[in-house]
């Protein structure tokens, strides 16, 4: 998704809806004499744009063949395909639909779309490869649960599929730390998976508490690169305010929070965001390495449970009552809320004006703002059902037109009217979209020890801990084993497919 940057700046000249540009003005017309002739040309190859990236694809058509069936969680991750064949209106569905159209008319294809639950996905694909039935061409599975996939010879590696170049910039690159082994991806993301940028992490502020207590809005403190877990402490610093009994409840509607936020989504967000990783790659293998860093952990933990514990932070713990959370901060009764993009949808009708901004970096030393992707977030395989040369050839490159056509219609779609003008209330916000997506992290232990060492951070937050050594030493012993198997595992699959 790092794609979506560039083409941002890409189009900045050319394009008055994405980012606001000034234009250059335009010279004096003069006669050119024949003295003039080299420098006219020099200014023409200057100013001719770059040659548009296209896929490596062959001229071929797949008339008569089966539909090419695509399986997707249901819900919001159902938006990366739509079956509908006529437009809406709703920029982002017709241009989905239009990527559709245009591969299915290019290609002489029937798309096929199936939803079902994203608990139900994984377990679909794991029994027709069982059973031995090919019937999904593509499928878009939870990112954790569907992560399991990987180690029992039940999808491809991408590697196989011989025209999905994944060097293109339709393809994400930080997925790597997260998802390869050995070099060997069976899970990968990017343009053609739309809604996976509506799960990146971020912070909403309620800008009448801001105006309340005469702060200034913290857009100029990210663009300096000072918005940092400091700058968010001061802030919500003595802003949970107890109710006239002196309790602080959440669900009785009485007290105001510095911050709103859930066990699932927050841990994780601040401990990715301060630059925290807990699985780092052996750069000549590839192979992933457990390297928790104790020192740098401690000084980051300590950040997040000043924000969250010291200041009496809402931390929503119980998953039933995960949407308070955002009640709480639509109801005008929280300063921030840390969650995904996608959650802005639910503050529409809000009526306090909301602003949008990324996580805080760990200093100002830190070079970017990083976001988490939730796990919930779709990433694409290919069941290993997909046998002969004829399916994998047909597979790879129909993933790739899709890939591509999402670079080229839905992205900018999606960012520059689902992202921007439809969940964001001003032009600030609006470029704070840039921010939140411009470094997004994966880690492997996150997706594959979500249940473990994955999770310490949240582990710690609920028991309202601050021993992070001891936490740590929890899985001196297992978390190093667990990749031992991991690789194992995916070795195998690699091996036998």
């Amino acid at each position: 998704m790092k794609r979506a940057i560039s083409l941002f700046f890409a189009l900045t000249m050319v394009i008055s809806c994405f980012i606001m540009a000034g234009c250059a003005e335009k010279p004096p017309a003069v006669k050119p004499s024949e003295s003039d002739a080299a420098a006219t040309e020099a200014v023409t190859e200057a100013v001719t744009e770059e040659p548009e990236i296209l896929p490596d694809l062959p001229e071929v058509t797949f008339e008569n063949s089966d539909p090419f069936v695509v399986l997707l969680q249901s819900g919001i991750y159902a938006d990366d395909f739509y079956t509908e064949d006529h437009d809406t209106g709703d920029t982002l569905h017709d241009a989905v639909r239009l990527r559709n159209s245009n591969v299915c008319d290019k290609y002489k294809i029937e798309l096929e779309v199936i939803t079902d639950e994203w608990s139900s996905v994984t377990d679909r694909i794991r029994l027709s490869v069982n059973g031995g039935t090919h019937e999904y061409d593509l499928c878009f599975v939870h990112m954790v649960s569907g992560a399991t996939l990987a180690q029992s010879n039940i999808v491809l590696p991408f590697e196989k599929l011989e025209y999905v170049d994944l060097s293109k910039p339709w393809w994400d690159k930080a997925i790597k730390n997260g998802f390869s082994i050995e070099n060997n991806m069976m899970m990968v993301n990017g343009d053609i998976s739309p809604m996976s940028f509506s799960t990146t992490s971020c912070m909403y502020f309620n800008k009448k508490l801001f105006d309340d207590n005469d702060m200034e809005y913290p857009y100029k403190l990210v663009e300096e690169g000072k918005w940092t877990f400091d700058k968010l402490f001061e802030m919500t610093k003595d802003m949970t305010i107890p109710d006239g009994e002196g309790k602080i409840d959440a669900k009785n509607g009485k007290n105001q929070f510095g911050l709103a936020s859930w066990y699932l989504d927050v841990p994780y967000s601040f401990y990715y965001a301060a630059g925290g990783m807990i699985v780092t790659k052996d750069p000549d293998t590839d192979k992933p390495i457990y390297a928790p860093d104790l020192e740098r952990d401690t000084a980051i933990y300590d950040k997040i449970y000043n924000v969250i514990i010291k200041n009496n932070a809402y931390f929503e713990t119980n998953t039933s009552d995960f949407p308070n959370v955002a009640k709480v901060f639509a109801d005008g009764r929280a300063l921030f809320y840390d969650a995904k993009l996608s959650s802005a949808e639910e503050l529409r009708d809000m009526d306090n004006e909301f602003g949008i901004l990324p996580v805080p970096k760990y200093n100002e030393a830190q070079d970017d703002y990083y976001s988490f992707v939730n796990g919930a977030s779709s990433m694409v395989c290919v069941p290993t059902t997909c046998r002969t040369a004829e399916m994998r050839e047909r597979a790879s490159i129909l993933i790739e037109a899709f890939a591509y056509e999402s670079y080229k219609i839905v992205t900018p779609a999606l960012i520059e009217t689902y992202l921007k003008r439809k969940v964001t209330r001003d032009a600030d916000s609006q470029d704070m979209i840039n921010y939140i997506i411009r470094n997004r992290v994966f880690d492997m232990a996150y997706i594959n020890m979500h249940d473990g060492v994955g999770s310490y951070i949240r582990d710690l937050l609920q028991k309202k801990s601050t021993n992070v050594s001891s936490e740590l030493g929890k899985y001196k012993k297992s978390a190093p084993k667990k990749i031992d198997k991991i690789v194992d595992a995916f070795e195998k699959s690699v091996r036998d497919e």
